[in-house]
C-alpha cells in the first residue's frame, strides 16, 4: 500500500508523525503520578492496621468529622528532652469531655502520652502537648534504629454526651532526624 493510497489517517499520520508521538507520550506519562499505596502495621496488642499513603506521606486519622492535623515530637533546645505535640480539628458544634492520645507503634503495650480531662476546642481545634521524656527513657528506644521508623498514635476523644471516637495517626521519622538527636545524646552514628 502506497501512502497516497492509505486513506486519511494515514496520510496524516505520516505527515505529523511527531505530533500523536507526544500525545501519547503525554498521555502515557498523565498515569505516572505517584499511587496510593495501602500499608498493613502491627499496633500494641498485635492488632494488624491498614494506613494508606500517598505522594505527600501518610493520610492523617480521620473518624467521625475528627481529623489529626498535628502528631510530631519536639526537641528541647538541648536535645536532652523530647515532648510531643498533637493538633486535631473537630465537627462543628462538637463538645469534648476527654481527650487520650497513646502510642500504639510497639506490639507489646500502648504508651500513654496525653490525658486531657478538661479539652478545650478552639475554633473547632484542640492542642495539647505530652510530658517530655529524657534521653534514654525506654520509650525512645526506637530512635536508635538507623532506618525511618513509623509512629503510631491513637487519638481516643470522648464527647460531652459520651460517645468515644478512635483514630489512628501514622508519623514518618527518617533517621536523618534521628540521627541529629543520637548525636545530641552522644551516638555516633
Amino acid at each position: 500500500m502506497r501512502p497516497a493510497d492509505a486513506g486519511p489517517v494515514i496520510r496524516f499520520l505520516a505527515r505529523y508523525r511527531p505530533v500523536p508521538l507526544a500525545l501519547l507520550l503525554a498521555l502515557g506519562l498523565a498515569g505516572c503520578a505517584t499511587p496510593e499505596v495501602i500499608r498493613l502495621i502491627t499496633v500494641s496488642g498485635g492488632k494488624t492496621m491498614q494506613f494508606s499513603f500517598g505522594p505527600n506521606g501518610a493520610a492523617p486519622g480521620r473518624a467521625n468529622g475528627y481529623e489529626v492535623r498535628l502528631a510530631t515530637l519536639v526537641p528541647s533546645a538541648d536535645g536532652q528532652e523530647i515532648g510531643y505535640t498533637f493538633e486535631f480539628t473537630a465537627p462543628a458544634g462538637a463538645t469534648l469531655a476527654r481527650v487520650q492520645i497513646d502510642d500504639v507503634s510497639e506490639e507489646t503495650a500502648a504508651f500513654p502520652m496525653v490525658d486531657d480531662t478538661t479539652p478545650k476546642l478552639v475554633e473547632n481545634r484542640w492542642a495539647g502537648s505530652s510530658p517530655t521524656l529524657r534521653a534514654g527513657h525506654a520509650e525512645l528506644q526506637w530512635v536508635y534504629t538507623i532506618t525511618t521508623t513509623l509512629r503510631v498514635y491513637r487519638f481516643t476523644i470522648t464527647d460531652a454526651v459520651g460517645r468515644k471516637t478512635e483514630m489512628h495517626h501514622v508519623m514518618a521519622y527518617p533517621d536523618f532526624i534521628k540521627s541529629t538527636l543520637r548525636q545530641k545524646w552522644g551516638a555516633n552514628y
